[in-house]
């Protein structure tokens, strides 16, 4: 790494920022009424579980013990996270901490790009508004934990990054990882499309074949993830057949009637409830069109992909990726009338967090 990289504010910036966001993060889960005192306990909960389970053991797939017709096991959680983890365990770490550390990394080489996209088309003030806006976030501490968030992140940034650049001969590598790493990253294929579609006359062939290679990567790395359980258990469509148990309930639907439903039933969890209306506020008082048509594309992908799977459940951590929600906060700067919405953002944001979401989670009943 150049030393006059290292001293850059492309560099300082989001080195900075995250450090201190660990900091006051990892000590807010641990310090309080927390349900386990160890830290790497702590950051490995719920679906974490399952995805260090993946990187110790691998998969497995056995009848449950509330009926043998339903499957139990960690077939429903997608392998680059788990086996980033194991790769980094191969340094000679305990997994649990490999895990960890493979995230927090992720997350790093995340703000650090996601800070040269923004800043290009825009500049150094925005830049820094969107790191600040993103880590703000009330959940945004799923960054630090044993879900595979960062290394989301780190791919959509770089996706976005290489169409940014025209480097549309690595396009496919991002964006298929990108798919076996959480469910909605096979939305990345909607500004991949939207920029074959929107740049065709333009493009050259090779640019042309570059994101076509992209599009076809997602595709073809599902194919991959299926075919292992296809050789493993002898079920090509086991992920889905798992997702569509009772317990999940995963099914298509309309986004937007799942949201409407979600906010009229009283069952629904105020966590839910909470981040969606705080997701619609955003949007409405942060809403700008000169926001790349890729980037928006992405960000409503995730915002709908959840509800388009029939539930709302877990809401406020799988949106944590959206990171053009934090690019349109970090525009606000440059607006006069606007400007004053952020630091109200930001202390609303922390409010919710530190109210509502960071104690839930630490008390285990934040899934």
């Amino acid at each position: 790494m150049q030393l006059s990289y290292v001293k850059s504010n492309r560099f300082l910036w989001p080195t900075a920022l995250l450090a201190v966001f660990m900091l006051v993060f990892l000590v807010g889960l641990t310090s309080g009424s927390v349900k386990y005192k160890s830290l790497e306990r702590m950051l490995i909960q719920w679906d974490g579980q399952h995805y260090l389970s993946i990187a110790r053991d691998g998969y497995e797939m056995f009848p449950c013990p509330r009926g043998p017709h339903q499957i139990c096991g960690n077939v429903g959680w997608f392998p680059l996270f788990p086996l980033t983890g194991r790769a980094v365990a191969w340094l000679g770490l305990d997994v649990r901490w490999a895990l960890l550390l493979a995230g927090w990394i992720a997350l790093w080489a995340a703000l650090l790009l996601l800070f040269d996209l923004v800043r290009r088309p825009f500049n150094t003030t925005t830049a820094v508004g969107t790191l600040v806006a993103l880590l703000a976030f009330p959940s945004a501490f799923y960054f630090l934990t044993a879900f595979p968030y960062a290394l989301f992140l780190l791919l959509a940034v770089l996706t976005m990054w290489l169409l940014q650049q025209e480097r549309f001969s690595w396009l496919w590598l991002p964006s298929g990882l990108l798919a076996v790493t959480y469910p909605s990253g096979v939305v990345i294929v909607l500004p991949l499309i939207w920029y074959l579609v929107s740049r065709w006359r333009t493009l050259s062939a090779h640019g042309k074949a570059g994101v076509l290679c992209g599009i076809a990567s997602v595709g073809v790395a599902l194919a991959a993830y299926a075919g292992y359980y296809w050789y493993r258990f002898d079920d090509f469509l086991l992920y889905f057949r798992f997702q569509n148990q009772p317990m999940y309930a995963h099914e298509p639907a309309f986004p937007l009637l799942t949201i409407f439903e979600s906010l009229r039933n009283y069952s629904t969890s105020y966590s839910v409830t909470l981040i969606i209306s705080a997701v619609v506020v955003m949007l409405v008082a942060f809403y700008r069109t000169k926001v790349p048509a890729t980037w928006q594309l992405f960000m409503f992908g995730i915002l709908l992909f959840t509800p388009a799977a029939g539930t709302t459940d877990c809401y406020y951590r799988h949106i944590v990726v959206a990171f053009p929600l934090a690019v349109m906060v970090g525009l606000a700067l440059n607006d006069r009338r606007r400007r004053w919405l952020v630091p109200a953002y930001i202390i609303c944001a922390q409010v919710m967090a530190w109210v509502g979401y960071l104690p839930q989670y630490k008390d285990g009943r934040l899934i």
